[in-house]
């Protein structure tokens, strides 16, 4: 499964369905970005789907993660979500994936799923992401951190001076969006060196000293679980008349492998393919993708130039 590249380019899901604010345009993935800070790709639930066969019981994983895969539909799974959150006095969760460029975080793509509907409003149709005082104080090693609206407050007053007023806004925002406190974390990709994913459990209660070791601890539990679900066992669903590139799954599992940096004889041991299957399939990728050779088409698909959905097997 290749998600990490498919978010970029999942077809505009507009959340003006639940929260009224229309999708932009994924940025590019390369080192050219426009001005400002573009909103992010929308998704939800219902973009994702759980391929015939998986392994709903993978052995080391959480039963959290379980509990997601066996979850009869989109409702359940989101009121067992909830329910979790709950559970440790946390109220939501944001999921999305960013890159860090120029000396900033920019946003590519958000789950929707578990997060609060005007918080998400706000802050991408505000351009928080780059005064997120949070964002910034989260380490380079990818340690949660615990954080709550009044060390914000701190942070803003000791920050440089804001002639446009949006850090003001940025927390006048969390007040109205009846959010306090929080804990997040983010996770490098495995195939982006730039790109990680952040993980944001909000809570409306005031303060950070509830955020013990425990509680930090079982939201972590949480948040890896979404992430496995997410990233791991389902796959995206392409929107019809966007025109994407239609691959198969075992395409889609040679395009992982590829990103990887693996050769054809590499993915055919690791797949269970022979290598004429592999350089038939490669063959049809590069064609789909217009590449004329390896490198294009690791290329094209990094920069999210072709929207593409799974078919059957071919």
């Amino acid at each position: 499964m290749i998600l990490s590249t498919m978010l970029q380019r999942v077809a505009a899901a507009s959340l003006s369905k639940t929260n009224d604010l229309e999708p932009a345009s994924s940025p590019d993935t390369g080192t050219e970005l426009p001005p400002g800070c573009p909103a992010p790709q929308f998704y939800t639930e219902e973009h994702l789907y759980l391929p015939p066969g998986i392994d709903r019981h993978a052995g080391g994983a959480p039963s959290i993660v379980g509990d997601l895969l066996e979850a009869p539909g989109t409702e359940a799974r989101a009121e067992l979500v909830r329910g979790m959150l709950h559970t440790l006095d946390f109220d939501w969760l944001g999921y999305g994936a960013v890159a860090y460029m120029r000396g900033r975080w920019w946003p590519l793509s958000f789950f929707t799923a578990y997060a609060n509907p005007e918080w998400t409003k706000r802050y991408f149709a505000q351009n928080y992401c780059g005064v997120d005082l949070r964002q910034q104080g989260v380490p380079a090693s990818s340690l949660p951190l615990a954080w709550d609206v009044a060390q914000l407050e701190a942070l803003a007053a000791q920050a440089p001076e804001d002639p446009s007023g949006l850090r003001r806004r940025f927390l006048d925002d969390l007040h109205a969006s009846d959010i306090r406190s929080g804990l997040l974390f983010r996770l490098a990709s495995p195939t982006h060196v730039n790109q990680h994913t952040v993980i944001s459990l909000l809570s409306r209660k005031p303060g950070r000293e509830w955020i013990s070791d425990s509680v930090i601890g079982q939201g972590l539990i949480l948040g890896l679980s979404v992430h496995e679900y997410v990233s791991r066992h389902t796959r995206m669903v392409g929107a019809p008349g966007t025109g994407r590139i239609e691959i198969s799954a075992t395409q889609q599992d040679i395009l992982q492998h590829l990103l990887q940096g693996r050769s054809d004889k590499e993915i055919a041991n690791r797949l269970d393919l022979s290598s004429h299957t592999v350089d038939y399939h490669m063959r049809q990728l590069r064609r789909r993708f217009a590449a004329r050779n390896r490198v294009q088409l690791v290329n094209a698909v990094q920069q999210g130039d072709s929207d593409f959905g799974m078919l059957g097997e071919i």
